[in-house]
């Protein structure tokens, strides 16, 4: 009988409970409908949608442009032999690695014999030149001869004459003749030898100058030679490779070293053809390698007048300055990315999140409208005179349907429709209601 009331209490017990806590909810339910806000509709019945926008505007900015090329020094030497002939020294501080100048002595050669040949050429120097003095001596005594010739022949003719005409008038001889006849032709041949030995003497002249020429020219040779035989550094740098040892023979264009000059080093930097629009020779380049992560920054020194048809690519050559004596060199032969920074251009920019396919939505009078838009490229940066805190922006093109000024709608701008009536708000660093939801003025 006790557990029957106990029962019978307990069921009691949770209906007044429930009771309790049907009419606690009811009364709630009443107290909220009864303080609500009042809800303001438009004409139409719909809500106004709060929007964040932000001031479109025209900033300088400047394109990056990423490429990748191998480092190259812009001065280097192969030093070659000029002549064959076996090494005879080399200095002791000339090995890999080492520092050189300009007109270091790298390797020196056996000039024996250049110096002989050399001393061969000055000795027929000395003889043509001596030559040409004994002809000197001859024109002149030929030339004295000549006129005492000319004068012999021209009294032999007079003689001959006067015979002649002596025998014409009965007073001479034809004996007399005679003998005057071969005088005269003696003189006349001894004239005509003469006159082929003078002409003679210029073509004579004229050769023992060629000779003397040549072997001046010889002379010169081998007085080169003999300085050849010196092989030195033709600019600062440091060795790269040595290639001979005192006692080899080399022949003419064997390399014996390799120079390099770190202090200016060049990088072919391969680029999208697209970049012909916008890369200036005198563009910032900063130039990177992947495997020590060091960092160099360049210039754009030229442009290749040829693209790459088969890469797409264009070439734009880099100039890196640098102390030869410093850390942290950039070494030849290191391949590095880099990225250029064009020339900066005034560009009107709007957020990458407010961009649909090729159109943007601003708000105009609390009307929402579609701009075309024409994106040339984006940029990562912070514009805080436009928005606090985005960093994702699109650069438009001239064509673009956008004016500077035009309020651009950042808050869930695929949501919105032409013609929809909007409530805007510019972000100066609080909180804009509905940039991800797309909350309504007055809503629940």
């Amino acid at each position: 009988m006790k557990l029957k009331w106990s029962r019978a209490i307990a069921y009691l017990t949770r209906g007044l409970v429930s009771v309790l806590a049907l009419v606690v909810g009811v009364s709630v339910f009443n107290l909220l409908v009864r303080t609500r806000p009042p809800v303001t509709r438009d004409e139409e019945g719909t809500t106004d949608r709060v929007v964040e926008v932000v001031i479109a505007q025209r900033v300088s900015t400047a394109r990056l442009w990423e490429g990748f090329g191998v480092a190259e020094a812009r001065h280097l030497a192969e030093v070659a032999a000029e002549v064959s002939a076996v090494v005879r020294r080399r200095p002791a501080e000339i090995e890999p690695g080492r520092a050189v100048t300009r007109g270091q002595v790298l390797v020196e050669l056996d000039d024996h014999d250049f110096v002989q040949e050399h001393l061969i050429a000055r000795q027929n120097m000395a003889r043509f030149e001596a030559q040409l003095k004994v002809l000197d001596a001859e024109e002149r005594n030929w030339t004295d001869q000549l006129t005492l010739a000319r004068e012999e022949s021209d009294v032999a003719r007079l003689e001959l004459e006067k015979a002649v005409e002596a025998l014409d008038r009965g007073a001479g001889s034809p004996i007399e003749v005679d003998r005057r006849r071969r005088e005269h032709s003696a003189a006349l041949r001894t004239l005509r030898t003469i006159e082929e030995a003078v002409e003679k003497v210029p073509a004579r002249r004229a050769d023992l100058e060629a000779s003397l020429h040549l072997e001046q020219g010889r002379a010169a040779i081998a007085e080169r030679n003999v300085q050849r035989c010196v092989v030195t550094s033709p600019l600062d740098g440091v060795l790269q490779d040595v290639r001979l040892q005192e006692g080899e023979r080399v022949a003419p264009g064997a390399v014996v070293a390799r120079i390099v000059n770190l202090s200016l080093i060049r990088v072919p930097l391969r680029l999208p053809q697209s970049a012909q629009a916008s890369v200036r020779p005198g563009d910032a380049v900063e130039l990177r390698s992947e495997t020590i992560g060091w960092c160099w920054t360049g210039l754009v020194e030229s442009l290749a007048p040829e693209a790459d048809a088969s890469t797409r690519t264009l070439t734009a050559f880099v100039e890196v300055s640098q102390d030869p004596q410093g850390e942290s060199l950039l070494l030849p032969g290191r391949f590095l990315r880099a990225v250029v920074s064009a020339s900066p251009v005034e560009r009107l920019v709007v957020p990458r999140s407010a961009m649909i396919d090729d159109r943007v939505m601003v708000e105009e009078g609390g009307i929402v409208a579609p701009r075309l838009v024409v994106a040339e490229y984006h940029v990562r940066r912070l514009w805080p005179e436009m928005h606090p805190t985005e960093q994702e922006w699109i650069v438009l093109g001239e064509a673009s349907n956008l004016r500077a000024g035009d309020r651009v709608i950042l808050s869930n701008p695929e949501e919105l429709r032409a013609g929809e009536h909007v409530v805007s708000a510019v972000n100066e660093g609080g909180s804009i209601p509905g940039r991800a939801a797309g909350g309504r003025v007055g809503g629940p």
